[in-house]
């Protein structure tokens, strides 16, 4: 089973225009408490398989369900397996009616043991996830985040490349990923301006309705993440505007911080000569 790509986590929080940046704040320390505490948050990830075309993977038996994972090989009749066939993400086993977890609510479909298995389009594959809702009571407390500094609600210019660039990245285990090269940020901050590589996930502008900022500062590796940290900022798809508002309170670890079971696009971020006392602090308090 391969490495996975470090998930970006696209809130959709900070936009074009903010009408309330602290509500913005808000908005975003919960959205954030939940995806990593909630029942598919990411202290509640069990296991992941990465399942190409054709081929299927099985939860194997356990003496617990905290002790089930995804095989390859298929044990007994009465397993649960993910198919991905056609274009499906395809979920049967006992007790289940045959569902395509990609066309399911939030993806996913609770299994009888209360387990949960979701299904995301990664690449020409999918992921199978599979969370253990009981998980983050035994792992996780809450998240830390530096108070909020209307300072960080900046005014900058973007400065759209016409052809993205697709620039191959060694992410942090040692596997190649891709990711577009959209534009330029430049970045007005305490004194300074600073010019920021902005990417996205696509390469087709009429697709494109956020960028992305990969960031180390002064903090990093003493009270913010050292391996980076992500800051978004979205718009109407293919609508990218010169200038756009950046709320640099919502500034959110790289999730690998959090779960092994991400990768992170280390080399991809711009290192800002500054502390950036915004957003996510690090480490997060774990029980």
């Amino acid at each position: 089973m391969r490495s996975l790509l470090c998930s970006i986590l696209l809130l959709s929080l900070p936009t074009l225009a903010i009408a309330d940046p602290r509500k913005d704040w808000d908005d975003f320390r919960a959205a954030m408490a939940q995806h990593a505490g909630g029942p598919t948050g990411m202290y509640a990830i069990q296991d992941v398989a990465v399942v190409d075309a054709g081929k299927t993977v099985h939860l194997a038996p356990a003496r617990a369900p905290a002790d089930i994972r995804w095989a390859v090989q298929p044990g007994d009749k009465g397993q649960v397996s993910m198919s991905y066939e056609n274009g499906r993400a395809l979920i049967r086993g006992p007790g289940l009616a045959e569902v395509d977890l990609l066309k399911a609510k939030e993806q996913q479909q609770t299994l009888p043991d209360g387990l949960i298995v979701r299904g995301t389009v990664y690449e020409n594959s999918i992921k199978a996830w599979l969370y253990n809702p009981k998980l983050p009571a035994q792992r996780f407390k809450s998240l830390s985040f530096f108070p909020y500094d209307p300072k960080g609600v900046v005014t900058a210019t973007f400065k759209r490349k016409n052809v993205p660039v697709g620039v191959s990245h060694l992410d942090s285990r040692n596997h190649t990923g891709l990711m577009y090269w959209i534009g330029e940020i430049e970045l007005p901050l305490h004194g300074k301006t600073y010019n920021l590589r902005a990417f996205n996930k696509e390469k087709d502008w009429t697709k494109i309705n956020h960028v992305l900022l990969f960031l180390t500062d002064k903090t990093s590796k003493k009270t913010s993440y050292g391996g980076g940290r992500v800051l978004e900022t979205h718009f109407p798809a293919g609508e990218a505007p010169k200038t756009m508002t950046l709320n640099l309170n919502t500034l959110y670890s790289f999730l690998c911080a959090h779960s092994d079971y991400y990768n992170c696009p280390i080399n991809l971020t711009s290192f800002v000569d500054t502390e950036l006392k915004y957003g996510e602090m690090y480490p997060p308090q774990t029980k």
